[in-house]
């Protein structure tokens, strides 16, 4: 198996997992206090939360809140459509090829991204792109796993990409 075939395979059971299994794991398509569990919000205590903010808050708040969460089940379902995605290729398409290179760059794209807002938002990037106030010191912690998550995955996805890129696609019956 060459280096870019065995890459591009592994990128796409990396994003399969990542994307089908860890990130749906939470429940969060189906009810976003259930994908607070990471930051240590169990999914009554976020309910608790957004209760007291529709019993309390103004409309801001309450319109904050609901795009949040509207966010949050979009992101569930960007994720379903990447993993599905992946899976796909794993499938049917050839590996380590131009008919792939497509599929890396879109990952490569989303996760180098990711990295970067992840980076700010945990507090990493300052002085030169300081976290918005919203994220508190103790917050910020809780972010960086997702450093090593996401990073992982942009360099997979990147070194996919770049080796699949400008690699003909197998005959056709002579699938990967």
């Amino acid at each position: 198996m060459s280096l870019a075939r065995s890459i591009s395979t592994l990128a796409f059971v990396v994003s399969a997992v990542v994307h089908l299994g860890l990130v749906q794991s939470a429940g969060g398509l189906l009810d976003s206090c259930n994908a607070f569990g990471f930051v240590g919000v169990s999914a009554e205590e976020c309910h608790a939360i957004t209760t007291s903010v529709q019993r309390t808050g103004g409309q801001a708040e309450k319109d904050m809140l609901a795009l949040a969460f509207a966010a949050m089940r979009g992101e569930c379902c960007q994720f379903i459509g990447m993993g599905a995605g992946s899976v796909y290729a794993l499938l049917f398409l050839s590996k380590g090829t131009d008919e792939v290179a497509v599929i890396h760059f879109m990952h490569s794209v989303w996760a180098c991204i990711v990295q970067v807002v992840n980076s700010q938002n945990a507090g990493v990037l300052f002085p030169f792109l300081p976290a918005a106030p919203e994220y508190d010191p103790l917050s910020q912690g809780k972010l960086k796993p997702f450093l090593l998550l996401v990073g992982g995955q942009a360099v997979l996805y990147v070194a996919a990409f770049l080796l699949s890129r400008g690699n003909g696609a197998a005959a056709k019956g002579k699938r990967a």
